[in-house]
């Protein structure tokens, strides 16, 4: 009999730093629009739980997820069944910024 072992995530305090910038400034713009950034984000890291290879290097073993509804970029890794969040950015973003975060 077969066993999946369960995969953990961490977000990086980088990562979270992020979020939550964007969430205040969303919800600046119009009331609760944080939330639903927040909300995309989240069913974007279980897309990405769900098939990890789908997303694309593009650095060594870091991979990028876009979100659907807003423009961002998630940065991770996945090694040794954990994905370790480094970055959700702006696709207006220098791309460079978050490379120092692995």
């Amino acid at each position: 009999m077969k066993f999946k072992k369960e995969i953990k995530l961490i977000i990086s305090t980088f990562a979270e730093e992020d979020l939550k910038e964007a969430k205040e400034y969303y919800n600046s713009k119009k009331e609760d629009l944080g939330d639903e950034f927040v909300e995309e984000v989240e069913k974007t890291l279980k897309r990405i739980l769900l098939n990890l290879q789908q997303y694309p290097k593009v650095k060594k073993e870091i991979r990028k997820a876009l979100t659907d509804k807003f423009p961002f970029i998630i940065f991770f890794v996945f090694k040794s069944f954990i994905v370790n969040v480094l970055a959700v950015f702006h696709t207006s973003r220098k791309p460079n910024i978050w490379e120092s975060r692995d």
